[in-house]
């Protein structure tokens, strides 16, 4: 873990050299992790319409008016990720250009770097608040998630270093006219994210045991189940994309020296 800080430091300083776009590229960031915290209320707002709280004696009109507020604010939180990403490319392209002593390669492999940088950034922060949450609705599967998170976050730290060093292989061995070939490169880069990515998808399927197993014994309501069940996918789905992403950050990063 600390050797992806270590890492994700020093390129943030590369890119971004002011203030302004530190400063942007971090509310980026955080604005992504806002999302994520919606997007959990969101699922909440699911499970109140499938197993209503209280007494669970809910009109058809209630019902209808629920599913329309949840349909809204699922179709907003899309184009807020739309509006992101867009708005993402105006401050690269702000960010980078007009550097000098750099080629058209190295300007694209930058480019390459910024969006890795940032998309893994985002979620980052979007896991960490997804596992903050999780306490809220069990302390005891909080604590079994956020050990969860170290570990793979550990993992993903040895993935990223033994990345870096077989692409600095890979561009000694292209600096030295003995270039490795493609089907090398790519597979390298696939089998480190795939692995890491498997590790991580047995602990959230670990997790799904737990759930299971707290739902069972009634220390998770159903309606929480839901939630958590939802959340604990979301979770999946960013360990993958931050596999995979760490992956193509360190090709980016090597190239673009």
């Amino acid at each position: 873990m600390w050797s992806i800080t270590q890492e994700f430091r020093s390129a943030f300083a590369d890119l971004f050299r002011t203030r302004r776009d530190v400063l942007i590229v971090l509310g980026l960031v955080i604005f992504g992790a806002v999302v994520s915290a919606a997007e959990l209320l969101t699922a909440q707002l699911f499970s109140e319409i499938i197993v209503p709280s209280g007494s669970g004696d809910r009109s058809q009109n209630d019902t209808i008016l629920l599913a329309v507020l949840f349909l809204g604010v699922f179709a907003s939180l899309r184009f807020l990720n739309y509006a992101q990403s867009i708005y993402r490319v105006n401050v690269f392209e702000k960010a980078l250009q007009g550097r000098e002593h750099i080629s058209r390669s190295g300007e694209s492999w930058q480019w390459a770097t910024a969006m890795e940088l940032t998309s893994i950034l985002t979620m980052a922060a979007r896991v960490v608040v997804i596992v903050a949450a999780l306490f809220f609705f069990s302390p005891l599967f909080g604590v079994a998630n956020l050990l969860l998170l170290i570990i793979i976050a550990e993992v993903f730290g040895l993935a990223l270093r033994r990345q870096l060093v077989t692409q600095q292989g890979f561009r000694d061995k292209a600096d030295a006219k003995d270039p490795a070939s493609s089907a090398d490169k790519v597979r390298a880069r696939i089998k480190a994210g795939e692995a890491s990515a498997l590790i991580a998808s047995l602990g959230v399927m670990g997790l799904m045991g737990v759930l299971i197993v707290l739902a069972v014994i009634g220390n998770i309501s159903a309606g929480a189940a839901i939630v958590i069940f939802l959340a604990v996918r979301m979770l999946g789905q960013m360990y993958s994309g931050i596999s995979s992403g760490l992956m193509r950050f360190a090709r980016a990063r090597i190239n673009g020296r």
